[in-house]
């Protein structure tokens, strides 16, 4: 079979917009309709299931029926995908062969993954999502156990915590829902914010990646104040008073250009 040149999010994309009008499809029938292979459905179909977006059947793949809020990660991966293409090429410059890093589960960290594929590095990640895009590569990949968060396809709770005492990084890839002069680094989840404090304290070196919606907006929980960041990395400068507060605590910015 000749498949068709769409790349795996694109494919995954229309598997996922097929399933919205049909709510189960099997295995042939998406590969009949995409014109690729049975095996490659199969493989973006538990790229779906892990991201939580539908559920694996025998013989096909039903849609997930969500809440509006679980429907907000999926949203997110495909949201100003320019921006955070821009900002993971940016970071990516910070990495070095032999480094060990921590990434944490964000939109943006999910980009600064694929990015990373293959380069001889160490990856600590509570993100299945960062895990499945390092996957078969050369990067070493710790995976932190812990309860499943199906919505962002997270790791957290006790065991992830645990999980991280005694882990040292060269340096932690990390994102918010918020970024604010007064509240800092913010995110609603409070699991999530246990581990991203932990993952923090576990760096060297913390690096900050939003994008500018991020900037002015607070989320329910505080996890690290603006000086937590050693460096920010954005597609676009921050607010003065962010900018001025990220300075006067000692910590860089740099914008990613096109």
């Amino acid at each position: 079979m000749t498949e068709t040149t769409l790349i795996p999010s694109q494919r995954q994309e229309e598997i996922h917009a097929l399933l919205q009008k049909r709510r189960f499809a099997s295995v042939k029938a998406l590969a009949n309709a995409l014109a690729v292979s049975e095996m490659t459905i199969r493989r973006d179909l538990e790229v779906l299931a892990l991201r939580g977006v539908v559920e694996r059947v025998f013989g096909g793949a039903q849609l997930v029926e969500k809440s509006g809020q679980e429907q907000g990660f999926v949203k997110r991966l495909s949201e100003n995908t320019e921006a955070k293409e821009r900002i993971a090429r940016k970071a990516l410059e910070l990495v070095f062969d032999g480094d060990t890093v921590a990434i944490d589960a964000s939109t943006t960290s999910v980009f600064l993954a694929r990015q990373l594929n293959g380069r001889e590095i160490s990856v600590v990640t509570n993100s299945l999502l960062v895990a499945q895009a390092l996957a078969d590569s050369r990067t070493q990949v710790l995976v932190l156990g812990g309860s499943h968060r199906v919505v962002a396809g997270s790791l957290t709770g006790p065991v992830t915590e645990a999980n991280l005492q005694g882990i040292h990084v060269d340096k932690v890839f990390f994102s918010a829902k918020g970024v604010s002069a007064n509240a800092g680094f913010t995110d609603p989840h409070l699991p999530e914010v246990a581990v991203k404090r932990l993952l923090l304290a576990a760096a060297s070196q913390r690096v900050a990646l939003v994008d500018k919606s991020k900037f002015g907006q607070t989320a329910l929980h505080s996890f690290a104040p603006l000086s937590g960041a050693n460096l920010l990395i954005s597609d676009a400068n921050p607010p003065v008073d962010i900018r001025d507060g990220l300075e006067a605590a000692g910590a860089s910015v740099e914008v990613a250009s096109g």
